[in-house]
């Protein structure tokens, strides 16, 4: 007997999760509907024997079902989700949770009312060994305290062509930012993943050499109570990067996508200065390794991270257990927390403190949103 799923949103990547359904792919769980506002999106779906729907409110109604999967715009996330829970049905919900924290603390209420529904946010990039272990690393103590952290992510190269392919890209309106809450998210994740959830954000946001409203570039400096992270992105650099660093007083992780090297040191930094007399200092390397995942590679150009994902989510759901998914919805909130603070910090030019004042951050926000479909319909007919 398998599990139910709709796919809520069927463009670029909802139609991967369908796919993935429908050809069988995911243990225990069929695709049983799809659902999106554009009827030629379906036809493909309907000729497959599956139920379509432009109105999720109607296939709610209609058919009975265990699950679905959210790949509408983002401003859509929160209301359908918390139509299903309602309804007593499982939410994987695509990446960022919501565009503002208000909205996912407004969901996340939701889904505390209704603690036996299954409730998960797209987060694929934890499936990555690489981070996998270096959480572990961190975990374990052998590395002592961070001292530093460093992420450089400039790899998610977007041409113009492909922001003109859909008026919701890179705009606040439509997406609720550009390059951090739609590609970004899933770093800004593996962060707060890593080593937890800053006290302050410093951020500064540039637009380079694209026609859009929305960030292509960032930087920010996380603030922690220890130590800081340096955050750098870009989505306009051609064969761009992809590292994590993170220096403790024991040891220090450098990692790629698909690569991890480390260092534990023979003495911790505090007893190297404590016991130092002369000269700068120092001690030996203990142990030094380094991981490769090939494999992991191969796997996910070939079916993408993503359905590792909707696999524990198909087996969550079935179980009844939320331990077996990759994130809890409710963890959707940290990275969007950082996301929504790095903007408010470059909007009012100041360093914010978490948790930001979401009232604030809402208004900004639409005053942007207001100005883009104000300009939208000053152009409208034009040229």
């Amino acid at each position: 007997m398998s599990i139910g799923i709709a796919v809520i949103g069927v463009g670029r990547m909802g139609s991967v999760h369908a796919n993935n359904l429908l050809k069988g792919r995911v243990k225990g769980a069929r695709l049983a509907a799809a659902c999106d506002l554009i009827e030629d999106k379906l036809v493909a779906y309907s000729r497959a024997g599956v139920a379509v729907y432009t109105d999720y409110v109607k296939m709610l109604e209609d058919i009975a079902l265990d699950a679905v999967i959210i790949a509408t715009e983002h401003y859509f996330h929160g209301e359908i989700a918390k139509a299903c829970i309602e309804r007593g049905i499982g939410v994987l919900v695509e990446k960022p949770v919501t565009v503002s924290v208000t909205e996912a603390q407004e969901l996340i209420s939701v889904a505390a009312e209704h603690p036996d529904v299954i409730f998960g946010v797209m987060y694929n990039q934890r499936t990555n060994p690489v981070y996998a272990f270096a959480r572990q690393l961190l975990q374990s103590g052998k590395l002592g305290r961070v001292q530093r952290a460093s992420m450089t992510v400039t790899h998610w190269y977007r041409s113009q062509a492909y922001y003109n392919q859909g008026g919701w890209r890179a705009s606040h309106s439509g997406e609720g930012g550009g390059t951090l809450i739609n590609q970004c998210v899933h770093q800004l994740d593996i962060l707060q993943w890593l080593l937890g959830m800053p006290d302050r954000i410093l951020g500064v946001c540039g637009t380079k050499n694209r026609e859009i409203t929305t960030e292509n570039e960032a930087c920010a400096l996380l603030r922690y109570p220890s130590f800081d992270c340096q955050f750098t992105a870009s989505a306009h650099e051609l064969h761009g990067t992809n590292r994590l660093e993170i220096a403790c007083t024991k040891g220090k992780i450098i990692a790629t996508e698909h690569t991890l090297k480390y260092k534990i040191f023979r003495d911790d930094e505090e007893k190297v200065n404590a016991t130092t007399s002369r000269g700068y200092g120092g001690t030996r390397v203990a142990k030094r390794g380094s991981k490769r995942y090939g494999f992991a590679l191969i796997r996910d150009a070939l079916y993408g991270q993503q359905l590792n994902v909707v696999k524990d989510f198909a087996r969550a759901v079935t179980e009844g257990d939320p331990n077996r998914l990759t994130a809890r919805g409710q963890e959707g909130f940290n990275a969007l927390s950082l996301i929504n603070g790095i903007y408010l910090s470059h909007w009012t030019g100041r360093e914010v403190s978490l948790p930001i004042d979401g009232a604030l951050y809402d208004s900004l926000l639409k005053k942007r949103a207001d100005a883009e479909n104000k300009e939208q319909g000053d152009n409208y007919g034009k040229g």
